[in-house]
């Protein structure tokens, strides 16, 4: 304490002025010109996001150790010279001036700092408080001489407890100690050098202290410790969160700043930032800053390295949307670095998907990193150093820093814990440990800094030294051999709600995909060109790890969901103009399988068959009508499928092509539970809530749908929970063997979850879930912790359960829905989940004007209408390619474009072969297309690809980073995405 106290001296209150706060963000130039005010000290400024500019006049004697101290609740950017200086914010409080400043300008932020600091605090209503601004000095023999003390202090607290864990990692404040009579001599050694120090510094002062330290330090040096703590400086920074995304860009400039200054002072801090959106968000506010950064880059203190365009969700989005997080990134990480990022850097996202090694080795990656599989709730993570193998045999070298968050302080139990838990450190003695404050915090403080010169050579530490990731990655691919396996995804036995949470938003976020997938179609089939990357940065930023989960505040789904379906929108409108033209009615099929369905809003419903990514007159597809659907009493028909709805309006009877459901009970129940999360309500689903809920048994009202004579149904409308409505649609469509279900709900249950309940007796010990490409089995029978774990899993788009062998079941498609729970045959699609929305209780009252004016009465998520879209079939892993299920859930839910113009006859004639290889995407090139399709079921075959005459096809991948001419039959393994170069000869 006393030692603290001396380090900063000489402090002075200095003058501040400020522009009014306001919403509107404003450049340097634009803030110098605002009116301003003095400013009290111990004032409060603002509402929620709101900025303002500051000056700020120095005394006179600006020398090189004046430091500028800024006592904010909220965050600012320093600006000297007119240049982007240094980040303020809770954990970075001060900053050394260059010698003559004379006036500086502040860019001030109304918003919470350093989420994981102990003096962060959200606002209140009054807005952020302002301690004032001070210049100071500091003592730096008493800086250094506080962290030598502090560093053995410490480490002799962890010792202590360690040798006896019944004591306490602090000193009693008052009474007795802890006996000593039991303890290593090492510990005995650290008392009395402590002991002689705080003697000498009462005998002789500060100095004698520190060369009573040094001896001690000497003493005490450790030079083998069998272990090695290689440091990077890291700051997390969740692009949206508790902050919109232009806060997200304000909180990038205060990072890099920061960085960038605290370089100066440490000459061995090494510093690593992923997510090129940052990178370019900085460029665009503070083009001088990013110039730095780049020249830190270059002189490898800094290493932009991670991958992917954003920190992506990978388990929601499909694969295409997936892979171009990958390929927009390296993009990125190329014109930043002038070479392809070998790492994929996710500390901090909800599960890694098991096709993520083959897009990885795909896209030039050869390595992979996070801290999150550390937080598994059930079964831990069983390695540290390992090869991770994709679904399709892909491997990467993977690291999961043990007993580590990716927001660590340099104490003592932050650098032991992942130390002690490095599960394969007989085979390579490092382990990475990203340091600083994350999720905003500005990334390492000058504290941490100090620490890590010091606790390196002591005893029980491991050798400490800062370098970048991807330097230790290549250190450790030299022991690869040697390395365990791990194959198959990576699931997270934590933050299971984020599947479902915001229904609203993921049905916006499928929106897009679906549209960039037209439009891609329609400019590959066309040749024609407009602006996609725009909406692709789009629907990739919205992967990021706390957008698509749900878990960000309301601020970010009000403003940018209507982005997002004005991006769809865009898309679709572009592809039209594209298509259209003088000739006759014509529909564009954008899918690469042959679609059939019914076209409605012509003169008359039509039933057509369109050729793969093509477009043909009307007339030249409609095809003789199927037998029509027949409804009579409660059961429904159409020569394909039948069902029968009982008196409570659930299906007790289902058949497909003559095959009959085993159904364990009745089908389409809505069961209601009761949803309150114990920690993080926006992400979880504890395992209680599925053991609580209740079927929606209030009285329905049935209700004969018919459209036209090829499509009819049953409508069943009841009362769910206390003040919700749903109307369950189930429909058969003549020529279709699909039961197709809508539900229109009225959702008014807050903190509730609502499932939508399949039970069958396909209970084979496996059930297939659809990932961004391909499938994962994973358990649904009891099956010990690892199968309890999954009580609520994702799927994108698809999951089929079956009985052993794959030739009989039950698959499940859906349009905008991730979250299902499947047991022993019965499968619980997840509908809507209404947790508090993230930050609202905290911070509604400080929102600004702006979002208070749009009236948001409730601080639930999904409250109000919505309408839910899924189908079921049957399934059998040899079913014809349009009909497996990833086909389904692609060509169901998108529609062809209808439009006036001309035929575009289809390049691809046919696919014939092993129907499991599935086309998923029709990307554009300069030259052609690629075709991209994906193995989805497991399984090594052949395929023919037949084209047109006058065209040629290629082998390439999904970086498009080779291309080998085709000849005969293509070879696939299972799980393997394929990408097809077609060109025109």
């Amino acid at each position: 304490m006393r030692l603290n106290a001396a380090v900063w001296i000489n402090r002075q209150l200095v003058e501040v002025e400020a522009s009014r706060p306001q919403a509107q963000q404003l450049s340097l130039a634009e803030g110098q010109q605002l009116k301003r005010s003095k400013v009290k000290a111990c004032s409060f400024w603002g509402k929620l996001f709101d900025q303002r500019w500051c000056r700020v006049t120095l005394p006179e004697a600006v020398d090189e150790n004046t430091w500028l101290e800024w006592l904010d609740q909220g965050e600012a950017t320093l600006y000297i010279d007119d240049k982007a200086y240094f980040g303020f914010n809770v954990a970075h409080r001060r900053c050394r001036l260059p010698e003559g400043t004379k006036v500086v300008w502040l860019q001030s932020s109304c918003i919470q700092s350093a989420i994981w600091h102990p003096e962060a605090n959200g606002m209140d209503a009054a807005g952020s408080y302002f301690e004032g601004a001070f210049v100071v000095r500091r003592d730096d023999v008493a800086w250094n001489a506080y962290h030598d003390l502090k560093c053995l202090f410490d480490l002799a607290m962890d010792q202590r407890h360690r040798e006896n864990p019944q004591v306490p990692t602090t000193l009693n404040c008052a009474g007795l100690q802890a006996p000593v009579d039991k303890y290593t001599p090492v510990y005995r050694r650290m008392l009395r050098g402590m002991e002689d120090a705080a003697n000498a510094l009462d005998q002789k002062g500060i100095q004698a202290m520190r060369r009573s330290l040094a001896k001690l330090y000497q003493e005490l040096k450790m030079d083998k410790t069998f272990s090695k703590c290689i440091l990077t400086g890291h700051a997390h920074l969740d692009l949206v969160w508790i902050w919109p995304e232009r806060m997200g860009e304000l909180k990038a400039v205060n990072i890099f700043a920061t960085v960038d200054r605290l370089m100066e002072e440490y000459p061995e801090y090494r510093f690593a930032y992923s997510q090129p959106a940052s990178y370019e968000a900085v460029a665009k506010r503070e083009p001088e800053l990013f110039d730095r950064v780049k020249g830190r880059i270059e002189s490898g203190k800094w290493q932009a390295t991670g991958a992917m365009y954003v920190e992506s969700d990978t388990m929601i989005a499909c694969g295409e949307a997936l892979a171009r997080s990958f390929t927009l990134g390296q993009k990125g990480f190329e014109a930043i670095n002038g070479a392809l990022s070998k790492l994929t850097w996710l500390p901090d996202v909800f599960g890694y998907s098991a096709c993520l090694p083959q897009i990885m080795k795909q896209t030039g990656v050869e390595y992979f990193f996070t801290t999150k599989m550390t937080w598994n709730a059930i079964n831990r993570f069983p390695y540290s150093s390992f090869i991770w193998r994709g679904n399709d045999g892909s491997e990467i070298l993977a690291h999961v820093t043990q007993d580590s968050g990716y927001v660590t302080h340099m104490e003592i139990d932050n650098i032991k814990a992942p130390m002690h838990a490095n599960q394969q450190a007989d085979v390579h003695e490092e382990y990475l440990l990203p340091t600083g404050y994350g999720d905003g915090g500005g990334g390492p403080t000058d504290g941490m800094l100090e620490r890590a010169r010091r606790l390196g050579s002591l005893p029980g530490m491991p050798e400490i030294e800062w370098d970048q990731p991807e330097s230790f990655f290549e250190r450790l691919n030299t022991v690869r051999n040697a390395l365990p396996v791990h194959q198959g995804e990576c699931y997270l036995e934590f933050h299971r709600g984020t599947f479902t949470t915001h229904g609203n938003l993921k049905a916006s976020f499928r929106g897009l995909e679906r549209a960039m997938q037209v439009a891609e179609a329609v400019a590959a089939a066309t040749s024609k060109t407009w602006n996609m990357e725009d909406s692709w940065k789009r629907l990739v930023f919205a992967q990021f790890h706390d957008y698509i989960p749900g878990s960000s505040v309301w601020d970010v789904y009000m403003e940018d969901l209507p982005v997002l379906d004005r991006h769809a929108a865009t898309q679709l409108d572009e592809a039209k103009k594209a298509l259209a033209g003088k000739g006759e009615d014509c529909l564009f099929n954008p899918h690469a399988v042959e679609v059939s369905k019914w076209i409605d809003g012509l003169d008359a419903s039509a039933y057509v068959s369109l050729p793969p990514l093509s477009g043909s007159s009307i007339e030249s597809v409609i095809q003789d009508v199927p037998e029509s659907v027949e409804v009579k009493g409660r059961k429904v028909s159409n020569g394909l499928a039948e069902f029968r709805v009982n008196a409570s309006g659930w299906i007790d009877q289902l058949s497909w092509e003559g095959v009959e459901v085993p159904l364990s009970g009745p089908a389409g129940q809505l069961m209601l539970y009761p949803d309150h999360a114990a920690n993080f309500e926006a992400w979880d689903i504890d395992r209680h809530v599925l053991s609580i809920g209740e079927v929606c048994k209030a009285k329905a009202t049935l209700t004969c749908v018919e459209e036209g004579a090829h499509r009819a149904g049953i409508a069943v409308t009841r009362k769910i929970g206390e003040f919700s409505e749903a109307t369950v649609t189930f429909m058969l469509e003549a020529g279709s063997p699909l039961v197709q279900v809508t539900v229109d709900l009225d959702w008014q249950e807050p903190e509730s979850l609502l499932k939508l309940i399949f039970p069958t007796k396909y209970a084979a010990t496996n059930a297939r879930f659809g990932i961004p490409y391909g499938s994962v089995l994973r358990k649904q029978v009891p099956d010990g912790l690892q199968a309890e774990a999954q009580w609520e899993v994702p799927f994108s788009r698809y999951l089929a359960v079956f009985d052993e062998g794959e030739r009989e079941g039950l698959f499940l498609a859906t349009e905008d829905k991730y979250g299902a729970t499947v047991r022993e045959g019965s499968v619980g699609l997840s509908l809507v989940r209404s947790p508090r929305v993230t930050g609202y209780d905290a911070h509604n009252f400080a929102w600004p004007p702006h979002l208070t004016r749009l009236k948001i009465d409730s601080p639930y998520s999904d409250i109000g209408q919505h309408q839910i879209k899924l189908a079921i079939g049957r399934y059998d892993a040899e079913l014809p390619r349009e009909r497996q299920p990833a086909s389904v859930a692609e060509t169901l839910f998108t529609d062809p474009i209808a439009y006036t113009g001309k035929a575009i006859a289809p390049v691809i004639e046919s696919i014939s072969g092993c129907e499991t290889l599935v086309p998923h995407w029709v990307k554009p090139t300069d030259s052609g297309y690629v075709l991209r399709l994906h193995e989805v079921a497991g399984r090594r075959g052949l395929v023919e690809l037949k084209l047109q005459q006058g065209w040629s096809a290629a082998r390439t991948d999904i970086g498009e980073s080779m291309s080998t001419p085709l000849s005969g039959k293509l070879a696939f393994s299972p799980y393997e995405v394929v990408s097809v170069l077609i060109q025109k000869i």
